[in-house]
């Protein structure tokens, strides 16, 4: 008789029960697209077509980025309009400061939901492992799913849920809004329809490496600064 064979099952379901959650939780994020999304596909950009003023089309476009966190909103749509009508500059501002917007809803939205009662459901050694691996990892997969259609809000609901520090999520999220504006704004400006994939595509990827090297070259400087500070306080606790 195999002694390990209830932590073994243990374990496989909570494996399911996480990948039950997973599935809720990119339930949310489609349904709302199979219900709503041609219509707002035709919707949205008729919107902001019929603003006059370039301040409520600006304050239009990013509250729809922000809205697409819940609503099948056309956000590449919404974002090459905000650049053709605004500007270069302007627009892939308004872009960069609705996708940081729209991160701090999803964040907010996971943190509303029982914590607890998923580390229960789910098994707390799960739970606990896929938290840690998320805070430490939060540079990589925010950052690269903040231009992704629904895994830009599957990540900020999943960095709320897994309680990432908001510094490091927000900082994270930030850097790739902006690198999204300058890419949208970037395309309005060379005449471009539409952000093209071949320079999105090497930035976005290129994002993580690049906080991950100034990570490491403030962290060694920090760790060094302070390991020098704690030698020296050291001898002059023990000089006579």
């Amino acid at each position: 008789m195999n002694r390990n064979a209830p932590a073994v099952s243990a374990g496989r379901a909570a494996w399911w029960r996480l990948g039950v959650f997973a599935v809720v939780l990119l339930a949310c994020v489609l349904v709302p697209f199979a219900l709503w999304g041609d219509a707002l596909d035709r919707a949205a950009p008729a919107w902001l077509s019929a603003q006059d003023a370039r301040l409520w089309l600006a304050a239009l476009g990013i509250a729809l980025l922000v809205a697409d966190v819940v609503l099948p909103v056309p956000s590449s749509v919404i974002g090459m309009l905000l650049c053709w009508e605004l500007g270069p500059l302007w627009g892939g501002l308004a872009v960069a400061t609705g996708g940081l917007l729209a991160f701090a809803l999803g964040y907010a939205l996971g943190r509303v939901l029982p914590e607890a009662r998923l580390r229960r459901w789910i098994g707390a050694a799960l739970w606990d492992r896929a938290r840690a691996s998320a805070r430490r990892q939060a540079l990589w997969w925010i950052v690269a799913a903040r231009p992704l259609p629904v895994l830009a809000e599957l990540s900020a609901l999943l960095a709320g849920v897994w309680r990432v520090p908001p510094l490091a999520a927000f900082a994270h999220a930030a850097l790739s809004s902006c690198a999204v504006g300058a890419l949208y704004g970037a395309s309005a400006w060379l005449g471009l329809s539409e952000p093209h994939p071949a320079a999105m595509l090497p930035t976005l990827l290129a994002l993580p490496a690049l906080v991950w090297l100034i990570h490491r070259i403030l962290l060694r400087r920090l760790l060094a600064g302070a390991g020098s500070a704690v030698s020296r306080e050291h001898d002059r606790g023990v000089t006579p």
